[in-house]
Parts: structure tokens; C-alpha cells; sequence
């Protein structure tokens, strides 16, 4: 297979067709289907359907775009790098995160990285599953307690500790007069999560409490909302929560007894980490310096 052939082929697919990337890169329309068609030849199989309107990847080009465009622009940027001897990180950066992260750091991380990073074009996803990086195109994931996995490298950039939190008008069973195995706590817990009935809280000594959900929401955001209400107690993110502990809006009633949680930023094993890539990664260590112990 000729890589001339399969950068060419990775042109047209990514600007969604012949006559496009032909006025992108000044090159003839003639000569990228000719190296197109030469590479469907060399691997035996269609890349793109053809019709009299529009050019569409098939199903196995699909499969070979998603895997060979990331490799290629890294080279690309490298090349590039080399050439002009400029060390500035550049490019398109495809990043997926969870959706609570996302909506509680995204839009203050992405804005300074880019001030920092004008040449990088940033595209920012928000998901709760779990992405794959090489079918899928992405340069970076964030993940909360990632399982391990060979195929991914990265960095611990956040630990969060889980609070038992609630509104200052809602009372601490376990310091009221009446004995906190002979009430039960209301909470608010999020949907189809597993919700012991007894609830620990670390300190010393460390206490138990009887629970009861009174409010099942979807999302960590909303929960925090209805705790404000005075509805119940939860546990939330202390980074969720830390400016309303501040404002006095809701009080801490002690740690979950929980272990924190560990937010890592990966990439993928297979290639080497383009200096965007490695841009990416170096900012987030700097961003959160006081919660990585």
C-alpha cells in the first residue's frame, strides 16, 4: 500500500469528497481519484461509493478514515514541525469528557488553553460512556476511575473526594438527640445508581446513617439543586460544591467514606503523543495543581 495513495485518500474523505478537496489543496480533481482508485486496487476493496452528485465513504472506508487520519495529521504536524522549526502545537484536537466534567470545568479550561494554544483547534464532546479512541478519532478522554488498559497511557490530574452534604436547615441525625438508627435520613440520589440503605461517614469516629431516598435525578447538577431546597442530604463532588460550602448555602456533614475518585486524562498506546496531544495533557497537571494529592 502506497502512503502518498492512503494521504490522499484521507484528503478527500475528510473534506467529504473529490471536487472539495481538490480546491482545498490545488490539486486536480483527476489526479486524487486516480490515487484513490489505485489504493481500492492495492487493498481489494471500495471506498467510496460514486454517483453523478456526490461521493460517500462506504462501510469499510469508514472503518479505514477513522483509523489512519489521526496517525496521518500527527505525521503531518510533525513534518511540519520539522520543516518550519516551530515548536507551537497545531492542529485539531478531538477531546471527550464526561458530561458532569464537562459542564463543571470545559468551558474555563478550553478557554485558556486556546489563548495559550491559538493554533489549536479544539473539538470538545461531552459523554458518559466510554469512547474508543482509534475507531472513534480521538486524541484525548477524560475518565473517572479508568480500568486499566493496555492500549491507553495517561495521567491522574484530579483527585475528588465525595462529601455528605445538605442545606443548613436540614439536621444531622447523627447529632440530633434522637438516635439515628430510629430515623432515617431523606436523600437525594441519582437515577439507577446502586443506593446503600445505610449511608457512612469517614471522620473519626466514622458514623452511620440510615437513609431514605425522597428524589432520584440523572444528573450530579441537578441533585445539587434539590439539595439546596433543604429536600435532603447528598453526596457530591467537593469540586461541585465548593463554592456553595463557601457561600454558606449548604454544610459539609463530613467525607463519604468512599475512596476519592480519580480523574485521568488518556491517550492512546498505539502512536506517539503529537505535541498538541502533549500540550493538552501538561495543561491540565498545571490547572489543578492543589488536587492531585
Amino acid at each position: 500500500m502506497n502512503l502518498d495513495d492512503l494521504s490522499d485518500f484521507v484528503l478527500v474523505a475528510s473534506n467529504g469528497g473529490f471536487s472539495q478537496a481538490s480546491r482545498m489543496s490545488g490539486r486536480p480533481k483527476a489526479s486524487l481519484s486516480r490515487k484513490v482508485m489505485d489504493l481500492e486496487r492495492s487493498i481489494g476493496v471500495r471506498l467510496f461509493e460514486r454517483s453523478a452528485r456526490s461521493v460517500q465513504l462506504t462501510e469499510e472506508g469508514e472503518m479505514l478514515f477513522k483509523s489512519t487520519s489521526g496517525p496521518l495529521n500527527d505525521i503531518a504536524q510533525a513534518v511540519d514541525m520539522l520543516r518550519d522549526g516551530s515548536a507551537q502545537p497545531k492542529g485539531r484536537l478531538r477531546v471527550n469528557v464526561p458530561f458532569l466534567f464537562g459542564l463543571m470545568f470545559m468551558g474555563r479550561l478550553t478557554g485558556q488553553f486556546k489563548s495559550a494554544y491559538p493554533e489549536i483547534e479544539l473539538d470538545v464532546t461531552m459523554e458518559d460512556r466510554e469512547v474508543d479512541l482509534v475507531s472513534e478519532g480521538y486524541d484525548v478522554v477524560i475518565r473517572v476511575n479508568p480500568k486499566a488498559d493496555s492500549e491507553l497511557v495517561g495521567t491522574c490530574f484530579l483527585r475528588d473526594q465525595l462529601l455528605v452534604v445538605a442545606a443548613p436547615s436540614l439536621l444531622d441525625p447523627s447529632t440530633s438527640a434522637t438516635s439515628p438508627r430510629q430515623q432515617s435520613l431523606p436523600v437525594v440520589v441519582r437515577n439507577a445508581a446502586r443506593n446503600p440503605a445505610t449511608w457512612k461517614i469517614g471522620g473519626n469516629p466514622c458514623r452511620e446513617i440510615e437513609t431514605k431516598p425522597v428524589l432520584e435525578l440523572p444528573t450530579f447538577t441537578m441533585i445539587r439543586d434539590a439539595v439546596l431546597t433543604g429536600i435532603g442530604a447528598a453526596k457530591l463532588s467537593s469540586a461541585l460544591v465548593e463554592e456553595d460550602l463557601a457561600a454558606g448555602r449548604l454544610v459539609c456533614w463530613g467525607p463519604s467514606s468512599a475512596a476519592p475518585a480519580e480523574i485521568w486524562a488518556l491517550h492512546t498506546s498505539r502512536r506517539f503523543a503529537s505535541a498538541k496531544v502533549k500540550a493538552f495533557m501538561q495543561y491540565l497537571k498545571t490547572a489543578f495543581p492543589a488536587r492531585r494529592g
